[in-house]
């Protein structure tokens, strides 16, 4: 009887993995708020005064556009995100004990979500062009493609080129356009952060692409490349046993910074925080838009993460994934741009953010239809969430 009810109490993340995940993100906010910035390297705003125009500087702007979703746009951070994801990826394909959370969620697809990530990028850069608008906007919301429908769709209908070319040219024709007519006559109207234009376009699109992708007749699903992986089946306590290492919560918050680009791995994760680092002490003026608030960014979605990880433990045993990325990728970083970049601002925005995020993502999820990706119900919730919080620290005399 209480080997039952043993099973049945609802398991608790671990304490040591949550308070040492927080105290890494005050160690980055105190060591990034002390460093001197060697002021060496490109300016955001030099990117974009010459994007419009430059070969070289279109490259940068699609390496920063791979992580404009944690809000850093950084031409390291973007390259060190990759050189995570590949490195995770072959580590996934030759069943390493290193590899940590399987890439792209154990589908042996990333080399094909990189590769509609990068495809619909030159087609919104190059071929549409639609950069000269840099000309009147020191932010334009080019980067839709990498975090939407392309990437999503090719981990629906597996490795086929033609859902890769089809996604990847629809992506691009209908994300830009849409997202940027919200940034500019909605959102600029009802007065909530640019990002809620943009998670809105990545739920519209993603929506859209779904159902265009059904009734094509050239597109078809492919079945995966399985990886023969050598896993040990554990019961239900051997698994929570596992989970509730400090370990394991900490990998899973440094995953949760790369499933915007739905590799969800924490080497990846780790590689995008440092390549960031490396943009900050490069030119403190380069990631995070040059605002300088990129120490407060990073501690507010560790914050954000760790606290639906541990209030929300149980949904990860019971479902092995759940969205507790949502406010790393919006709500809090979004926060620390409109309220500045101390800690009470970080701290708040990051725990309302985490306790609100994944359990609202989850609700819309279950309410999609079947051939829906997931993404459109966490996009969504980024959506609401943002617009919660900032509307609830917009209201308290302290912020």
């Amino acid at each position: 009887m209480s080997d039952n009810n043993s099973s049945l109490k609802r398991p608790v993340g671990s304490l040591a993995g949550f308070l040492i995940s927080i105290a890494i993100g005050l160690v980055i906010y105190w060591l990034l708020n002390n460093i001197k910035g060697l002021e060496v390297f490109l300016t955001y705003n030099d990117i974009v005064a010459k994007t419009a125009h430059d070969p070289f500087h279109k490259l940068l702007w699609l390496l920063m556009d791979f992580t404009e979703a944690e809000f850093y746009a950084g031409v390291f951070a973007g390259i060190f995100i990759i050189i995570g994801a590949f490195i995770a990826w072959r580590l996934d394909v030759k069943n390493s004990r290193l590899a940590g959370f399987n890439i792209c969620y154990g589908t042996n697809t990333w080399p094909w979500v990189f590769a509609s990530q990068v495809l619909s990028m030159i087609l919104v850069l190059y071929v549409l062009n639609y950069t000269h608008l840099f000309n009147e906007y020191t932010f334009l919301p080019t980067f839709i493609t990498v975090v939407g429908g392309p990437p999503a769709l090719m981990l629906i209908y597996g490795p086929n080129p033609r859902a890769l070319i089809t996604g990847s040219i629809l992506g691009a024709f209908i994300a830009f356009p849409i997202a940027f007519w919200l940034m500019t006559k909605v959102i600029s109207v009802i007065n909530v952060p640019v990002v809620v234009a943009n998670v809105t376009t990545m739920a519209l699109i993603g929506i859209i692409m779904c159902q265009v992708f059904k009734v094509l007749p050239w597109i078809e699903k492919t079945p995966y490349k399985t990886i023969n992986r050598q896993v040990k089946e554990l019961s239900r306590e051997e698994k929570i046993q596992d989970m509730s290492k400090p370990s394991w919560f900490i990998r899973r918050v440094f995953a949760d910074f790369s499933e915007a680009q739905f590799y969800g791995n924490e080497i990846a994760g780790i590689f995008l925080i440092i390549g960031v680092i490396i943009d900050f002490i490069l030119n403190t003026a380069h990631p995070a838009y040059g605002s300088g608030l990129l120490p407060a960014m990073i501690l507010a979605q560790i914050v954000g993460s760790a606290t639906g990880i541990f209030l929300y433990f149980d949904k990860w045993v019971e479902k092995g994934w759940y969205a507790t990325f949502v406010p790393v990728v919006s709500s809090a970083p979004a926060c620390v741009l409109a309220f500045g970049g101390t800690i009470p601002v970080a701290l708040f925005a990051g725990i309302l953010s985490g306790i609100i995020g994944a359990p609202y993502a989850e609700y819309l999820a279950n309410k999609l239809p079947e051939d829906f990706h997931p993404t459109i119900a966490n996009v969504t919730s980024m959506a609401v969430t943002t617009i919660i919080v900032y509307v609830v620290m917009q209201a308290l005399p302290w912020f």
